[in-house]
């Protein structure tokens, strides 16, 4: 994957995140020590992080490292807009992701559960 590709898709990720815990990118910048125009710089896709930023980023999120550098946000259903326009289905994703690793692995299996026994049904 070129650079210009990874940076625009690490930069949506990151505005996504940002905008899913109602938070500004200045308060961001603080919260995880860095200078408010290089998390400027991310969000617009001019640069990357390294390794190190993205593991801080993750953690503060809550998320794992990859759903900061890989391309979800298109390929998952469950983020098209017509989801995300939902605001009891954006408070729930919220909650989701404020939840521990192993809580949501928890919630997705159980998901996957429910939707395996309604296509058997």
């Amino acid at each position: 994957m070129s650079d210009e590709k990874q940076k625009r898709i690490f930069a949506k990720n990151l505005n996504y995140y940002i905008s899913l815990n109602d938070k500004q990118q200045n308060e961001v910048a603080k919260d995880i020590g860095e200078k408010p125009s290089t998390l400027n710089m991310w969000c617009k896709g001019n640069s990357l992080p390294g390794l190190g930023k993205i593991q801080k980023l993750a953690d503060y999120f809550k998320i794992g490292k990859s759903d900061l550098t890989d391309d979800k946000l298109d390929s998952d259903a469950g983020f098209d807009a017509r989801v995300l326009a939902d605001m009891d289905i954006l408070e729930m994703i919220k909650k989701y992701y404020s939840l521990s690793l192993n809580d949501r692995a928890a919630i997705k299996q159980i998901i996957e559960s429910l939707y395996e026994n309604r296509i058997t049904e």
